[in-house]
């Protein structure tokens, strides 16, 4: 809820402070960061009131298994790698080899099925986003 919070003001910004010398789509980004935050807001809402009860009876704790606690933070260390290698190397390369760390993280065994994945979802989100949507992206200090 937090965070839709913060993603309403956010997009409220963008939707209000508009520089007079920039074309800007109608819808702009604006409108669609509030569209999406309103919505993680109002799930969030209906997640607290449908587990109302569940939160006041202390449960048990479950202990989490060693092997989820390292899968979770490789995962957590493979995002910052691609933010990192993102405005470096830019973004098509920073995603496959995001990709190609992400499914070894979450135990795909095989290097060839790993590649063959990374560069049908590199290309894939490639031609969607920067293709069809026309969104910039980074192309990194070496391009």
């Amino acid at each position: 809820m937090v965070c839709g919070l913060v993603g309403t003001a956010e997009g409220y910004r963008l939707v209000i402070y508009k520089d007079p010398h920039i074309f800007y789509d109608p819808l702009g980004p604006g409108f669609y960061v509030m569209a999406v935050s309103i919505g993680l807001m109002a799930i969030g809402v209906l997640h607290l009131v449908y587990n109302y009860r569940k939160l006041s009876v202390r449960e048990e704790e479950v202990p989490v298994d060693r092997k989820m606690r390292i899968r979770m933070i490789s995962s957590i260390l493979t995002c910052a790698i691609y933010i990192f290698l993102m405005s470096i190397i830019g973004y098509l390369l920073a995603t496959l080899v995001y990709f190609l760390m992400e499914f070894r993280v979450e135990g795909v065994k095989s290097w060839r099925l790993v590649v063959v994945l990374s560069l049908v979802l590199s290309a894939a989100y490639y031609v969607i986003f920067v293709q069809l949507c026309e969104m910039m992206f980074p192309r990194g200090i070496f391009f």
